[in-house]
């Protein structure tokens, strides 16, 4: 068996060594190559078709041993629909990454035909059943197991091919990773997952021969893709044959280079308010080139960060759940650590932007909960001072220091509000003046004055204030002034 085990290995590798070549010439004979640009590290114009040579290698010795012995074709039978899942997704990725290396797609087609691999990987039985922690916590996933092994793979798939952002690197996490889940799962007998693995890891090796910096060959969308849903389906494979109550916690783990950088990603883009699919130059091998690291010891680094995560992976192997999770808290510290390095926490300044924007939103919902009452009451409400002192009470709440409103019925008898309590801090103001109408004709001006250590007005109340406006002034005309001399 374990000659078996390395023939997968030697075939996959040397294939990726000999078809990678063939693959570079068909890319430069057809000018299918990656341009240097401002986000783009490398400086010179490099074939991009790469997926290509690793996806044949892969699969060249399921061919080889399919035609010469019958006992992978009894394995492929006894797990034909997890096997036909995981290979209908990749083929998927696959074609969609292969369109992207091309013609260049935006992000949204790909992210589609990510959700649509995830969903027939799914329905073939790739799935999450069971999430457990080394803490010794379970939860039966149910309903869920849908949404969550959908958000897994494409998860997967992402963090993958944001790794390739600098050469070898998601090479390297692949290849660590997939060594990692071919030893998770060797003893168990009678599934494909170690076969599987093991291929991927020799195709992943070989191709890093040419991908290593300086690559001269880049894996492109069709092979960071193929990467990352292979390895995210494999690894819910690998969980299920596992006998590890936690075991989807070790794949986690392996990955948890690309995982981590991806999260960082969706949270600084989140923070910024950009697009999530929008580039940026602040990934974790960014930030090494930016400390003056060469792309070669900035990859070398790197695989150093996944090795220790592979080994982590390896050791969750062969422990028991107490030990394990002390593991996991000594990772959780590592990374905060190590995010503080990479001058990403600034994690306090970050934290406290996300709580702020958190705080911000709920009071924009309180807002405008409060607003709709306001409104209820003016329709009450029969007189134009009756009215503006219910407004008042809605000034005082939003913080505002004074409001003055001027109706075009009554030009010499303003009303005017101050609040009760004055603003404390340094005196930076905002006026926000608001002309009225009913009914398409001008009835009068708002003048409000705000406040704050800013200067600004809080997300949302612009828009309060409008609306507020808005009613204060419906069947206005109807009203009785009531307004003191």
């Amino acid at each position: 068996m374990n000659l078996i085990y390395a023939a997968f290995f030697g075939i996959a590798f040397v294939a990726s060594l000999s078809f990678t070549p063939f693959i570079r010439a068909l890319g430069i004979r057809f000018g299918i190559l990656d341009l240097p640009g401002k986000r783009k590290i490398h400086q010179d114009e490099t074939p991009r078709l790469g997926g290509i040579a690793v996806v044949a290698a892969t699969l060249l010795p399921f061919l080889f041993f399919s035609i010469s012995g019958d006992f992978l074709v009894r394995e492929i039978r006894n797990s034909w629909e997890p096997f036909l899942g995981l290979t209908l997704g990749c083929l998927i990725v696959f074609g969609i990454g292969i369109w992207d290396d091309i013609h260049r797609l935006s992000p949204w087609p790909k992210l589609s035909a990510e959700i649509l691999a995830g969903l027939v990987a799914f329905h073939f039985g790739l799935r999450i059943h069971l999430l457990s922690n080394p803490f010794g916590l379970q939860w039966d996933v149910s309903w869920l197991s849908g949404p969550l092994t959908v958000i897994w793979l494409v998860g997967i798939t992402n963090a993958v091919n944001l790794a390739d952002g600098i050469d070898g690197l998601a090479t390297g996490i692949a290849t660590f990773a997939a060594t990692i889940l071919f030893i998770m799962t060797v003893p168990t007998i009678y599934t494909l997952v170690p076969y599987l693995a093991v291929a991927l890891a020799g195709a992943s090796l070989g191709f890093l021969r040419y991908n290593f910096s300086p690559a001269t060959i880049f894996l492109g969308d069709s092979g960071s893709l193929f990467l990352g849903f292979f390895l995210g389906g494999l690894s819910l494979w690998a969980s299920e044959k596992s006998a590890i109550a936690f075991a989807l916690l070790i794949p986690i783990i392996a990955l948890g280079l690309p995982i981590i950088d991806m999260i960082y990603a969706i949270l600084r883009r989140w923070n910024r308010g950009v697009p999530i699919g929008q580039g940026d130059r602040d990934h974790i091998h960014h930030k090494l080139l930016e400390r003056g690291y060469s792309h070669r010891k900035a990859v070398l680094v790197l695989y150093g960060v996944n090795f220790l995560l592979a080994g982590i992976a390896g050791l969750l192997l062969f422990t028991r759940n107490s030990f394990a999770a002390y593991i996991v808290v000594f990772l959780g510290v590592v990374i905060i650590l190590g995010s503080r390095f990479l001058g990403y926490f600034k994690f306090s300044g970050l934290v406290q932007d996300l709580i702020r924007k958190w705080k911000d939103s709920q009071k924009a919902k309180y807002w405008a909960f409060r607003t709709r009452l306001l409104c209820r009451a003016f329709i009450e409400e029969k007189t134009i001072v009756g009215r503006w002192q219910l407004a008042g009470e809605l000034f005082e709440e939003l913080g505002i220091q004074q409001a003055a409103i001027s109706l075009v019925e009554h030009p010499d008898k303003p009303l005017i509000w101050s609040a009760h309590k004055a603003f404390q801090g340094p005196d930076k103001t905002v006026t926000f003046n608001l002309a009225l109408s009913a009914e398409e004709r001008p009835v009068g001006d708002l003048k409000i004055i705000w406040s704050s250590t800013h200067g600004v007005f809080p997300p949302g109340m612009s828009r309060v204030l409008n609306v507020m406006a808005n009613e204060f002034c419906h069947g206005l005309q109807d009203l009785s002034p009531d307004i003191p001399s």
